[in-house]
């Protein structure tokens, strides 16, 4: 397999009209749901640590939009695109599957790339880009929410603010990926409408069963983003990072395995005819 045809798809796929109108929206949300904090700061005349990103995921809406915005993003996922029948006969069943599942992780990884700088440039009037957590941090953890940013006082008792930021870097990447992945290997069993409440329910299904009471709703991966569903200290109840790690490799190489399988099945025109 050719890499600089996967990073041509890649270019492709995150230069199109779809992907510019998503990270424009994560633009205009971001800098909605910053705002309160990057005037408090403002007013107080202090900086503190670039790492908010972490600290934004908290919230509920904010982290389902973004979720649903990788969703939207992967929706038309190499697979379904009328165009790859040829690319199938030129590059053979396998070679095909490989590409596209790693134009996903790239896809995932540019994405993550994107959400962090965008959180760190929208606060730049506020960052002084050291690895303490300031006064003005620890202020906001202390008083709780600041606007729409929920701090979470355990992972700054943890983590450093680089080590943080780079811990949900990785983890949005995953997730990112994750959903990418879902969409396309299921793709390759059911028809399209229901790859997507699929993976709708199972971003929304652990959240509406935790505030339900019905169960812990940090069983999810899409759940894992929050920093407040981290395992500090002895909280058996919360999966720690290297469980969460482990646990976001092998559901994505379960996927990978699982649709180069059914690649290797399928006839790719019996496929078409079921969308």
């Amino acid at each position: 397999m050719n890499i600089r045809s996967v990073f041509a798809l890649v270019k492709r796929r995150l230069l199109s009209a779809r992907t510019i109108t998503l990270l424009v929206i994560w633009i205009f949300m971001l800098d909605t749901y910053l705002s309160g904090y990057r005037s408090e700061a403002v007013n107080l005349g202090r900086k503190d640590a670039a790492a908010i990103l972490p600290h934004l995921q908290n919230d509920f809406y904010f982290n389902k939009i973004i979720l649903l915005a990788v969703v939207c993003f992967f929706s038309n996922v190499p697979f379904m695109e009328q165009e790859e029948l040829y690319a199938v006969t030129r590059l053979g069943k396998s070679r095909w599957g490989i590409r596209n599942i790693c134009c996903i992780l790239l896809c995932g990884l540019a994405l993550s790339m994107c959400l962090t700088a965008f959180s760190i440039v929208l606060i730049l009037p506020a960052v002084d880009f050291s690895n303490e957590w300031g006064s003005l941090f620890q202020t906001f953890a202390v008083s709780g929410l600041v606007g729409n940013v929920q701090f979470n006082q355990q992972a700054m008792y943890a983590y450093s603010p680089y080590a943080l930021q780079l811990h949900i870097f990785l983890i949005d990447f995953l997730a990112f990926a994750l959903i990418g992945m879902i969409l396309y290997t299921v793709s390759l069993f059911l028809p399209r409408i229901w790859v997507y409440a699929i993976t709708v329910v199972l971003i929304f299904l652990p959240s509406f069963i935790g505030k339900l009471g019905l169960a812990l709703d940090n069983f999810s991966p899409f759940s894992w983003v929050e920093t407040t569903h981290w395992r500090f200290g002895y909280d058996n109840s919360k999966p720690d990072l290297v469980y969460i790690y482990a646990a976001y490799m092998l559901l994505l190489f379960l996927l990978a395995l699982l649709g180069q399988c059914r690649i290797k099945k399928t006839d790719w025109l019996s496929q078409e005819d079921n969308r």
